[in-house]
């Protein structure tokens, strides 16, 4: 369905659409089930272990779990899924407790595995080796100020995700000829298109430096 209304592309990284990664931090801000179940479980069990005693009907619950040791119970399976996560995420903050630590160790993981993937985690990989700031790159995706489908070409062009002749060639196998269609000397990749094609940048990159130009002096020209 999200493909089929254009805010996701279908080759983009799935991992990046889920809340855990911030949108500030690259991702799109969807609520995953199976980390909200997580988190919701750790903050029940937050709740009964510091309200308990205050609380008549709490204490019932936090009675009941103590006396029925073989069920499914909501403490013992929070203290299992926060163990896995400190396992998963070994730099998780242990100044942190309950729910806050649980979401910070559940972006922390699916930005791991952002960032492990090959073709996908080549943008966030070149992020955290400080070649690109990463408050300004995703600056966009906080603003949100841009359509669903215009939002997801440049998701999926950071992912490596679109038709260039490298995906089709390398991923696809359809393709023998790597080079760029334009200028035939380079391997046809998002890079190189966006910002290393000769051909392009004799017109293009032009055009679309003096566009920012243009639009960096209207926005001085109004805060003077």
């Amino acid at each position: 369905m999200l493909t089929m209304y254009k805010i996701h592309h279908p080759n983009a990284d799935i991992d990046r659409l889920y809340m855990y990664v911030k949108r500030k931090g690259g991702g799109r801000g969807l609520v995953q089930i199976e980390a909200a179940h997580k988190a919701e479980i750790i903050n029940a069990a937050e709740y009964l272990n510091t309200n308990y005693k205050e609380a008549q009907f709490v204490n019932i619950v936090k009675s009941h779990e103590s006396t029925q040791p073989n069920m499914n119970l909501i403490i013992k399976t929070a203290a299992k899924i926060t163990e896995e996560l400190r396992k998963q995420n070994e730099k998780s903050d242990a100044k942190q407790d309950g729910i806050q630590q649980t979401k910070a160790i559940l972006g922390e993981s699916l930005k791991k595995k952002w960032k492990n993937k090959v073709m996908h985690g080549q943008y966030i990989t070149n992020i955290d080796r400080q070649l690109i700031s990463e408050e300004d790159t995703f600056l966009w995706l906080s603003n949100r100020d841009l359509k669903a489908e215009t939002e997801s070409e440049i998701v999926a062009a950071q992912d490596q995700a679109l038709q260039t002749k490298y995906y089709v060639t390398k991923l696809l196998n359809t393709e023998t000829d790597i080079k760029c269609r334009l200028c035939q000397q380079f391997d046809e990749t998002i890079d190189h298109i966006i910002s290393a094609c000769p051909i392009l940048a004799k017109e293009q990159y032009t055009k679309r430096h003096d566009r920012v130009c243009a639009q960096l002096h209207f926005n001085i020209c109004n805060e003077t």
